[in-house]
């Protein structure tokens, strides 16, 4: 099923009124364009030229209805696009575009501008550019009411139920090409395309979880439940750095297949197109490595941390064997054997690395805190009584 996308975004100052008009006239430059296809964009309503000048005027003239505020939002920018297969030829995201649908688009998207903006849009431009369509367009958000026309951005987009009006109004312009509403009250969150391009560019570094994960050595006098403290203190700090680094080595990934996609779509020479896709081959074969080689250190950690469990479990037990709510720990014959309810094992030779269950994944690393918390709790409860009736005696 395909999309419809419906953004509003705020500008609250002369700069970055500027900003936006120089990204949609192509006068700055656009790492996600592509400048052989400049010439594809269209100018859908009004124009782009003295665009911030036309803003001032209407602003001058609002603010002798009602002064302006410092934190005011002078303008709206208004982005509209759509899911991006639905744009190509049968739905394939490495095709080229369909200009019929890219056609149908506009015309659905500029009704819809003109119509439910009540003729207040001063710019709305098409885009061709980038790897999918899209639509920006400009306006001042002044009040509704003639009698106040004033700057009011509330009268407008105040509220969730306003803005998931405006996600209704824009679905139903563009059902009769098969777009559709997003589901409602989903919670998403948007991310800046700068603030992911400076994300994906700066250096990996991955920590080496091997060490920040072991356990640490207990400390003389130190009681069961003060060990236990420190060491999920001690856990809690370092798991962060963990999941940031998965998420960056994600990020370069999928920003490789994002330049991949973009370069065949390019008009480019075949010496260049041959060289910059061995550089991203390159570049991605590193990208995979680090993160398989990352995956598979959370795995040993994993590993690590439940043998240490298990025969801390074994020697404070003072027994071979012992069955807990999750796991089942024995040692026989210099082997340390855990088992789970769910039929998973990890083996340990003391002579050898551990051998870990293929089925166990690096996400169930909370769910093993949780489990060694109530073992350690348990034994520590065992250990009191055996000295409280040691004191008795």
């Amino acid at each position: 099923m395909a999309y419809c996308i419906l953004r509003f975004g705020k500008l609250k100052s002369a700069g970055a009124i500027k900003a936006s008009r120089a990204h949609c006239d192509r006068s700055q430059a656009t790492p996600n364009a592509d400048p052989s296809r400049f010439h594809l964009n269209r100018q859908l309503i009004g124009s782009l030229e003295d665009l911030p000048e036309r803003i001032d005027e209407i602003l001058d003239q609002a603010s002798q209805r009602r002064k302006l505020r410092p934190d005011s939002n002078l303008a709206c920018e208004i982005m509209l696009t759509a899911s991006s297969a639905w744009f190509r030829q049968d739905e394939n995201p490495l095709r080229e575009l369909n200009m019929e649908r890219v056609q149908q688009f506009s015309e659905r998207s500029t009704a819809f501008l003109e119509n439910e903006f009540e003729g207040r849009i001063l710019s709305a431009v098409l885009h061709l550019d980038e790897v999918n369509p899209h639509i920006h367009a400009h306006f001042v958000p002044l009040h509704r009411d003639e009698e106040k026309a004033w700057l009011s951005w509330a009268d407008w987009f105040d509220g969730r139920e306003k803005l998931r009006d405006w996600q209704d109004k824009y679905a139903e312009y563009v059902e009769p090409i098969e777009l559709h509403r997003g589901v409602k009250r989903i919670e998403a969150q948007y991310e800046h395309i700068q603030g992911f391009y400076n994300r994906i560019n700066s250096p990996v570094e991955v920590p080496d979880l091997e060490s920040d994960f072991a356990l640490p050595i207990p400390q003389n006098n130190e009681s069961t439940k003060d060990y236990h403290q420190r060491v999920n203190s001690l856990f809690k700090e370092k798991l962060p750095e963990a999941t940031s680094a998965i998420a960056t080595v994600a990020d370069h990934a999928r920003n490789e297949e994002f330049a991949i996609r973009l370069e065949k779509e390019s008009r480019i020479t075949l010496h260049a197109l041959t060289d910059e896709v061995d550089s991203l081959e390159q570049e991605l074969t590193l990208s995979r490595s680090i993160a398989i080689q990352l995956n598979q250190k959370q795995r040993e950690a994993i590993a690590l941390e439940l043998i240490t469990t298990a025969n801390m479990v074994l020697n404070l037990a003072d027994r071979n064997h012992w069955k807990g709510r999750t796991y089942v720990f024995s040692r026989r014959k210099g082997f340390t054997k855990i088992d789970d309810r769910e039929g998973r094992r990890l083996v340990h030779d003391e002579n050898g690395k551990p051998t870990l269950s293929a089925s166990f994944k690096p996400e169930e690393l909370e769910k093993i805190r949780k489990a060694r918390d109530q073992v350690f709790l348990l034994l520590s409860q065992r250990i009191e009584q055996r000295e409280n009736k040691k004191t008795r005696k």
